[in-house]
């Protein structure tokens, strides 16, 4: 027998062997049931690459774990279509009727930004496919098919535009993307500034892909701003927060960023994102049995070192509340697991999160700085209930 056929005959043993090992999980999670498959419309490349890849592994997880313990409704395993939308709206429009007419989904989970929520949810109201959505928005977005676990303006603007005034004086400069979601929330900024007899200095929207922000750093020194409220999430956030670090504005500027979680610590230096403030519904150094769980679970399935944020936590929750709806109707009807979202929860005490009436859910929301290459919790800002996100409707 020669080495190579030597070789060939090892590594059939071994993957023999590793089949072996896995085969109580495999017998587990067997079914002759067909599976419930998701639609996952997730920007994996593009602006919002980041968000889109926290939430898929988030999704991913919930998948795993569910299945392994017996999958939904006495036995069907749950399944994942992915599609990558590019962070461009038209992409997560056809690839929305793809999985619905194509792939026959239950249901769709994504996007990320609000121009291709708004498309996407035309699609899914459309065929009355139930979209799971969670990330950031602007609010006031409600149909009967569309549910937002989603930090909205009422749940951080609204406390911290306060907590900045008291701190660190009431003037303030809004920086952020040009589209729907930074100009609503420059809205409701403006709106809390007046309330506690405050400033807005300055406000400027700007296009995706800048590569010098000098100009925009100098209009913010001349307009005396002690607050700079960053709405520049993912990539072009991390080239503004590094770049400014190497201006000197000669006086203290307080930033706080919306949308800024774990994922900046690897991306941003240290040295430029110490002293940042922000406000999520989860940050992964809460010591909390329900958020140190998911933590550990996350990080013993994608690795020690991977970053956890509420991205990978909302649509990890979206999922088992799709597996909870399912179960309260008691069968594979969409229309009934659509009826059956509203009022459910997870977890309990100071973690719970609850769904509304309205499709939205009051969140647990906490105030944190990033120091020293890591992101810690400065402040609970306790359940945050906004108001109902049914204008019109």
């Amino acid at each position: 027998m020669s080495l190579f056929d030597r070789g060939g005959l090892l590594s059939l043993f071994l993957k023999l062997f590793a089949v072996l090992l896995c085969l109580p999980l495999l017998l587990s999670c067997s079914s002759d049931k067909p599976p419930i498959r998701v639609g996952v419309v997730l920007p994996l490349s593009g602006a919002f690459q980041i968000y889109g890849e926290q939430g898929l592994k988030g999704a991913q997880l919930a998948v795993e774990k569910i299945n392994a313990e017996g999958g939904v409704l006495g036995g069907y395993p749950l399944e994942l279509v992915v599609r990558d939308n590019e962070t461009i709206p038209a992409e997560a429009v056809r690839y929305s009727r793809e999985l619905i007419q194509i792939e026959n989904v239950f249901a769709l989970l994504g996007p990320v930004s609000s121009s291709a929520r708004y498309a996407m949810s035309e699609v899914a109201a459309q065929h009355k496919v139930p979209q799971l959505y969670g990330i950031d928005y602007e609010g006031e977005h409600y149909n009967r098919y569309l549910i937002c676990y989603s930090t909205i303006p009422e749940h951080y603007v609204s406390p911290i535009i306060p907590y900045l005034n008291d701190n660190y004086g009431g003037s303030f400069y809004i920086f952020g993307y040009d589209y729907i979601w930074p100009h609503k929330m420059s809205d409701r900024i403006l709106s809390e500034v007046e309330k506690v007899g405050g400033v807005v200095s300055g406000i400027e929207f700007t296009p995706f892909a800048v590569k010098d922000y000098t100009p925009v750093f100098q209009r913010i020194e001349a307009s005396g701003a002690r607050n700079l409220l960053l709405i520049l999430p993912g990539n072009d956030g991390f080239n503004f927060l590094t770049q400014m670090s190497k201006f000197s504005f000669g006086r203290p500027l307080t930033t706080f960023a919306f949308a800024a979680d774990e994922s900046y610590l690897k991306a941003v230096p240290s040295e430029a994102l110490d002293g940042v403030y922000t406000a999520l519904h989860f940050i992964s150094s809460w010591q909390s049995p329900a958020f140190q769980r998911f933590v550990a679970q996350y990080q013993e399935r994608f690795g020690e070192q991977v970053s956890v944020t509420y991205s990978s936590k909302s649509h990890y929750d979206l999922i088992y509340l799709l597996k909870s709806a399912i179960e309260k109707a008691g069968s594979l009807d969409r229309e009934q697991a659509a009826s059956a979202l509203q009022g459910l929860k997870l977890y309990s005490g100071q973690e719970t999160v609850a769904l509304r009436e309205d499709h939205h859910f009051d969140l647990p929301m906490f105030l944190g700085q990033f120091n020293q290459k890591s992101l810690n919790v400065i402040k609970p800002l306790g359940t945050i209930r906004p108001s109902d996100q049914r204008v019109g409707h």
